[in-house]
């Protein structure tokens, strides 16, 4: 039995020394690592020269390629023979020198495979030299050191070091990769040859550059920041803190760069946000967004988008903000054509910039839907000529057309002179761009004139208005637009018709125009002999539609207009109110209380309503009478303005204002004196005449007519309608003679109409109290006759004359017949006659019935009376003949 047990060991241990031998012999003998590998290499048609060393330790394999898709000059593999028995084998190293890959035709190759290799490898540390890659035609070199490889279905490398050449420029990354994703840190330095073909236009390019990357095997993303950047043909521009992003897209080959930076130009500072995209086909696009932060030009925007496209052609740049975009094409960054659209004008021309010459040439076309296109007549002036150049020691700009004019000087001490010319009128500029201060001074001898130069009419044809103006404006603009101005009119004169013409001297008006806002500080203007002025401060407000808000404008420092004035259609809504308006003229002194709301709408439709309070005063107008005229020769032509419109202002216009005063207010000139309290409306509807509506109360006062006074008890005048100047009477007067007699007069009806019925106490007859107040005595005591019939002739002659003369110097009707009618009743009658020409009178007689008689004369010796009545109408024929009277001598016989 032991024999046996000692058998099987001795047998079971020689077996194990032959397979150690035989193991031994396989692991270290060089003979079968070269036949092993020929016949594995073979199979997966792996070329190679020569194959050294161990299956136990490791290989080295010289001039290896795989189907002209890798070349390895020399590759060398240590390993540990055990750790390749795991179910992950692992190699010690892997070193390669000589390395060339042809990735185009890898990549061709893996998408024909249908059953791609799977296996797993852990490599811990890789060391490659001179290595090379072709992809896309180009031809990359690297050197490569890495530890900890793991290749399965993913590659992860736990440390890598790069140095890539490539013809685009070096790059030395540090990184790791993980699942298939290389993310680390990289220099890069850009080759000199791409410098000058893609950034040719800088001034100052970084010599190399810290990348944040991160690649897979579809693009490559890398991110970095240059701290300044300046641009070669565009002076005083910079950019700083620039971050850069720029991801290279491996199957669509192109770059696109995402860049955020601050540019800086001058006295302008923006943040730019720049999209990028290059093709390596000398193609190029950009999209920037800028937004300023500092603007020291007072653009009129905030903001811009610019679009610019590069080609072997030339570039292309887009331009557009607020109200304005721009189309630029250039070849060489030297010379610029340009179109520009904007709200006001469109411009076509070219920029050309040179070392020591920069010029622009543009031609200017307004735009018909500009503000005060039409007001302006700009349809008369279809483009102006803009002319802009600049050398080393000044800047010149030129605007010109047939009619106006500008030229700006700039020197190298930043002072700005320039003359501007309109017409014949002629305006120096001064200013310095430093201080950001322009000071304008203009001397226009008439605005008249300069207004037909211009062919411009901004009031109404039919209304002369001329004046000299002398302005001067101080414009700063600092932080913000600021204006100052005084407007000076040394004369003025405004002609409404032949009758009608004002000329008056030293008007002036101070203006303060800050963000949009305009301030009236002080003003004094005489309109039609009325004097208006203001030392409070009128704010009016300009917004960005060109609508004018009145915040507060001041009348005489204690009358206030607010409201909003849209001059696009011309509409209007104004509050015009006072607690305490005091107006003061010869004619009138009077404290008013007001609140009225006036408005405009764009059809021309006027509405005005409100309240009129007087706290007091009085009123001393007296009705003129330079124009009464007694030659019936002598014929008045006076100017009728005619309207601009078929309809009527009147059609378009309603008023509801309602007048009132809280104590009487007197009205005295010379001959009346009385006290009385309005209670008024003004009312009108649209399409309607005005009326006049409410009445007048005379509390007491007197009237003088040829030394007699005549007193005034309670009276009123009652307005009903639109017949204004003819209101209905309730008046009560009082006549007191020497002797104590009181005459009452009552006048009623209207004023072309009056129905004037006389009392007295004692009562008396009329024919009494007429001759009382004619001439202060009864008519029995006045005209003494022998007859009854006499008496009443010659009574009724005498008072016919009296009235007559008393009420041709009391009004301006001049009256030719005037007699007194008494019956055998005791009523007083009269007979008023008047004559228009050699031809024609009119009579009208007020006795026990009113009649109204035309007399038409033929000729001498006929006449016709149409008389019209209250009972009915004739006509009557007379024939007047002169009698030759009998003389003496025919007596006798």
């Amino acid at each position: 039995m032991i024999k046996k047990i000692y058998l099987f060991f001795s047998n079971i241990l020689k077996s194990l020394i032959f397979l150690a031998a035989v193991g031994f012999f396989i692991l270290f003998q060089e003979d079968i690592a070269v036949y092993l590998a020929k016949q594995q290499l073979e199979e997966y048609s792996i070329e190679y020269k020569s194959i050294e060393g161990r299956l136990f330790d490791g290989v080295v394999v010289k001039e290896l390629k795989y189907k002209d898709i890798v070349k390895i000059d020399e590759l060398k593999i240590n390993y540990n023979f055990l750790m390749l028995l795991t179910p992950t084998p692992r190699l010690k190293s892997l070193s390669a020198e000589g390395v060339y890959v042809d990735a185009d035709k890898a990549l061709k190759l893996s998408s024909t495979q249908t059953t791609p290799l799977i296996f797993a490898l852990n490599i811990s540390n890789i060391d490659l030299k001179n290595g090379k890659v072709r992809y896309k035609e180009e031809l990359y070199s690297f050197d490569l050191i890495g530890s900890d490889l793991s290749i399965r279905d993913k590659i992860d490398f736990e440390n890598i070091v790069l140095d890539l050449n490539t013809s685009y420029g070096k790059a030395f990354i540090e990184g790791n990769i993980k699942a298939n994703h290389l993310r680390g840190k990289s220099v890069l330095l850009v080759d000199k040859k791409i410098e000058e073909r893609y950034l040719g236009f800088l001034a100052y390019t970084p010599k190399k550059l810290d990348v944040d990357l991160d690649i897979s095997t579809t693009k490559m993303n890398l991110k970095t920041s240059i701290k300044k950047i300046t641009h070669k043909e565009i002076e005083n521009l910079e950019l700083n803190s620039a971050d850069i992003n720029l991801i290279y897209n491996f199957k669509d080959d192109f770059l696109t760069i995402f860049a955020n930076y601050k540019a800086f130009y001058e006295n302008l500072e923006a943040f730019v946000k720049q999209e990028s995209l290059v093709r390596f086909d000398a193609k190029y696009e950009s999209k920037l967004k800028v937004d300023f932060i500092k603007d020291g030009f007072d653009l009129p925007f905030k903001d811009f988008v610019m679009k610019i496209k590069t080609d072997k052609n030339g570039s292309k740049i887009d331009f557009a903000a607020q109200d304005i975009s721009i189309k630029v094409d250039t070849r060489d960054y030297k010379k610029f054509l340009f179109y520009a659209d904007t709200k006001y004008a469109n411009f076509d021309g070219k920029f050309e910039v040179d070392k020591n010459l920069s010029s622009l040439h543009s031609e200017v076309y307004p735009k018909k839907d500009m503000p005060y296109f039409n007001e302006l007549k700009l349809e008369k002036i279809p483009k102006f000529n803009l002319f802009v150049s600049k050398n080393r020691d000044e800047i010149r700009a030129d605007l010109s057309t047939n009619l106006i004019s500008l030229t700006l000087q700039k020197g190298n001490t930043n002072d700005i002179k320039g003359i501007a010319k309109i017409g014949s009128s002629r305006f120096d500029i001064v200013g310095n761009l430093d201080k950001k201060l322009f000071q304008v001074d203009s001397n226009i001898e008439s605005l008249n004139a300069l207004f037909r130069e211009l062919d411009l009419k901004l009031y109404d044809k039919n209304i002369l208005f001329d004046a000299k103006v002398k302005a001067n404006m101080v414009i700063s603009y600092k932080n913000e637009l600021e204006i100052t101005a005084r407007l000076d009119l040394p004369w003025y004169t405004l002609k409404l018709n032949s009758q009608s013409s004002y000329t008056n001297k030293d008007a002036f008006f101070e203006f303060f125009y800050k963000n949009s806002e305009v301030t009236l500080q002080r003003y004094k203007v005489e309109i039609l002999n009325y004097k208006i002025h203001s030392d409070k401060p009128s704010k009016v407000v300009i917004d960005k539609n060109g609508d004018i808000a009145l915040r507060e404008f001041w009348i005489y420092d204690n009358l206030l207009l607010s409201g909003l004035v849209k001059l696009s259609d011309m509409s209007a809504d104004i509050n015009i109110k006072s607690d305490n308006f005091h107006y003061e003229t010869k004619d009138v002194n009077v404290t008013l209380k007001m609140d009225l709301q006036a408005t405009l709408d764009s059809t021309g439709r006027e509405k005005i309503e409100g309240d009129i309070t007087i706290l007091g005063g009085s009123v001393m107008y007296a009705l003129q009478k330079e124009f009464s005229m007694g030659d019936e020769d002598i014929i008045i032509i006076q100017d009728i303005k005619k309207e601009d419109n078929k309809e009527s202002k009147k059609e378009n216009r309603e008023l509801n204002i309602r007048i009132n005063s809280l104590k009487p207010m007197s009205y005295k000139v010379k001959d009346v004196d009385v006290t009385f309290t309005p209670d008024l409306t003004l009312y009108q509807e649209a399409g309607a005449q005005m009326k006049l509506l409410g009445m007048i109360t005379i509390h007491k006062g007197k009237v003088i007519l040829r030394d007699k006074i005549f007193e005034f008890d309670e009276s009123e005048i009652y307005f009903y309608d639109e017949k204004y100047t003819n209101p209905y009477l309730n008046l009560n007067l009082h006549y007191h003679t020497l002797d104590y007699v009181d005459i009452g007069i009552f006048i009623t009806n209207r004023v072309d109409s009056p129905v004037i019925l006389f009392s007295s106490n004692p009562q008396m007859s009329q024919e009494d109290i007429m001759s009382y107040i004619l001439f202060g005595g009864s008519a029995s005591s006045v005209f003494d006759s022998s007859g009854k019939s006499s008496k009443t002739a010659l009574s009724s002659a005498l008072l016919g004359a009296g009235l007559k003369e008393l009420l041709n110097k009391s009004t301006n009707l001049k009256i030719d017949t005037l007699n007194i009618l008494t019956n055998d009743n005791g009523t007083l009658g009269y007979e008023i006659g008047t004559r228009f020409n050699k031809r024609i009178r009119i009579v009208y007689k007020n006795n026990e019935i009113s009649t109204l008689i035309l007399q038409y004369g033929i000729n001498k010796s006929v006449r016709i009376d149409v008389e019209v009545k209250e009972t009915g109408q004739g006509v009557t024929i007379y024939y007047m003949k002169d009698f030759k009277s009998p003389q003496w001598g025919d007596l006798k016989k």
